[in-house]
């Protein structure tokens, strides 16, 4: 009864993925005639794959009403990605990532979708590209899939990251620095109003930078977001990674501000180490967010990711498996703290976390291309 619902509520979803699905398997057997043609028309599709995430969650918040704890427990669906990409003609390629999932999108036919672009690559070094995607925000806690992301920091569960927007992206002659300048929706078009109210015509402007170095990556930009007309917010971010063998660090520093009066009155900091071995990876995380740009009670607050005087402190540890035969499949595990101070009240609501799950990528063209050209040659 429940997949009937789901299946009901996502009809209009999951009609053009059954025919698309059909239309490929039919178009296989056609191919298996010729190994060249295969290698031919590969390019069309090189990503066709469904991402799955199941988590089991444990939460106690405290304090509660009545000076206990509140507990909140039980399995739970987190992701279900359709994911497709490759190149067709000269030069083009696109990207679609779709989250499947049965509720509607509050403001727009996009909002389940989080990327939808086509890109131009005119030459080695530039690039075009328009459509959704996210936006080009610096840090490696942005930049990390959400499939990914265990525990995280509070801006990064608020923003609205993926947006309609168009890209100028240059590629230097080493392949060590990408430059990349964007125009598209402000993330501030789902705040601009009340409850789910969605304001059009608010633009976002990100210079970016994704520099790539021996045992060092760099991930910043410079973001200017209307938060209404002619009203801006703006970021400095800068994300940076160290890699040494199987040990990596990042540190993330997002500074954000209305004006110069308040320039680090609003920022995010969060950071993660990672040591690899064997088919394991443990890491250590920690972040802190604060927002004491505007005043509490505040009507209109000017950066709203974060409530006007409010800051938030979380850190945890956690456990990746990824068996050695089949690196698509992840079982995770992870502890974790966090804490929400209001500074006016000095009221402190605090969570202890636990998390198991298992994520799995079903590639179909792997499987595909294996079954089609089993020799590999």
């Amino acid at each position: 009864m429940i997949f009937l619902n789901w299946l009901k509520i996502n009809k209009i979803t999951v009609f053009p993925l059954f025919v698309f699905a059909v239309f490929t398997l039919h178009e296989l057997p056609a191919q298996t005639d010729s190994i060249q043609a295969t290698r031919e028309n590969s390019h069309t599709f090189t990503k066709l794959s469904i991402e799955v995430r199941a988590d089991f969650s444990y939460d106690a918040n405290y304090p509660d009403s009545a000076g206990g704890f509140a507990h909140d427990y039980g399995f739970n669906g987190k992701y279900f990605n359709l994911a497709v990409g490759g190149e067709f003609g000269k030069g083009f390629s696109y990207f679609f990532r779709q989250r499947i999932i049965a509720n509607k999108g509050t403001s727009s036919l996009f909002d389940n979708t989080d990327f939808l672009y086509l890109q131009w690559q005119i030459n080695n070094q530039w690039a075009l590209r328009a459509g959704k995607e996210a936006l080009r925000v610096g840090g490696f806690e942005y930049d990390a899939a959400p499939i990914d992301v265990l525990f995280y920091t509070h801006f990064w569960g608020t923003i609205h990251c993926f947006q309609l927007a168009a890209s100028v992206i240059y590629t230097d002659k080493s392949q060590h620095n990408q430059f990349a300048f964007q125009v598209g929706n402000s993330p501030y078009v789902y705040y601009a109003g009340t409850g789910n109210e969605w304001r059009k015509g608010l633009l976002a402007y990100s210079l970016y930078w994704a520099g790539s170095y021996p045992h060092f990556t760099a991930l910043y930009s410079v973001n200017m977001f209307e938060r209404k007309r002619g009203c801006f917010v703006n970021y400095i971010s800068l994300g940076n990674k160290i890699q040494f063998g199987n040990f990596s660090w990042y540190i993330d520093y997002m500074n954000r501000a209305i004006d110069f009066t308040h320039f680090f009155a609003d920022f995010t900091a969060v950071s993660r180490m990672d040591y690899s071995f064997k088919d394991v990876n443990v890491f250590i995380k920690a972040g802190y967010d604060q927002n004491m740009a505007d005043e509490p009670g505040t009507l209109e607050p000017k950066e709203i990711m974060m409530v006007p005087g409010q800051r938030y402190l979380f850190y945890g540890l956690g456990v990746e498996y990824r068996p050695a035969k089949h690196k698509n499949v992840r079982v995770h595990g992870y502890v974790a703290h966090a804490q929400t101070i209001d500074v006016p009240t000095s009221d402190v609501l605090g969570t202890i976390s636990g998390n198991v799950g298992v994520t799995w990528d079903i590639d179909f063209l792997k499987y595909l291309r294996k079954q089609l050209n089993p020799s590999n040659l």
